[in-house]
């Protein structure tokens, strides 16, 4: 279903793309767009998994392996006109794309987003994104926000330690380790939760 509603997603963004002026850029270069939907629906076909069994995070969530297989020149030529829309539900609806697809891209494209689109309405897409799956890339994604204040750090520290595992505590650790850090505090307070947790024994 989560395919689905993605792979709808991107086609309601790519008719609109389309509508607006993408064929003339397509022209241009030489892309049918009807090889393009072919190729979002292979990239958006990605396989889904089991959830984990263990307190070790993979690389990448196993709903998220699909990876995108479109050719980079074409992929490029997407994001930078679903960009140039200045259309934060075109722009959201290729993000979300990207991020599911598990592509080494997702940390770039959501941050591209993020400094695009900074009302709060828009910006606020992103964390509920992100926290719906748990691998190495998002955590990371996640101790990056955290650095930079990008949403509130109290709540990046809750998040993070919903992960329950080794990588995680090491990222509550470092905050609470930091005596300059602004959520020290609620850092220490959150790790010495973690430490007595059943699951952390042999972390």
């Amino acid at each position: 279903m989560k395919q689905i509603i993605v792979l709808l997603l991107v086609i309601g963004g790519g008719y609109y793309l389309y509508t607006h002026g993408l064929s003339e850029v397509m022209k241009k270069v030489n892309l049918n767009p009807k090889d393009l939907v072919e190729e979002v629906k292979e990239a958006t076909g990605g396989t889904l998994g089991g959830i984990l069994k263990s307190n070790e995070l993979p690389e990448i969530a196993p709903e998220r392996t699909g990876g995108l297989k479109m050719n980079a020149a074409n992929m490029g030529l997407v994001e930078t006109t679903v960009f140039n829309t200045y259309d934060t539900d075109v722009c959201f609806a290729y993000t979300e794309m990207i991020y599911e697809s598990g592509s080494a891209s997702a940390p770039n494209v959501i941050n591209k987003y993020l400094s695009m689109f900074t009302l709060p309405e828009d910006k606020n897409k992103i964390l509920p994104l992100v926290t719906k799956y748990r691998d190495k890339q998002t955590l990371k994604i996640l101790e990056d926000f955290l650095k930079r204040g990008v949403f509130p750090r109290n709540m990046l520290l809750k998040k993070i330690s919903e992960y329950r595992n080794k990588e995680a505590l090491e990222v509550i650790k470092s905050v609470a380790d930091n005596p300059s850090s602004p959520a020290r505090n609620e850092a220490q307070s959150i790790y010495s939760e973690m430490i007595a947790q059943p699951w952390y024994k042999g972390a």
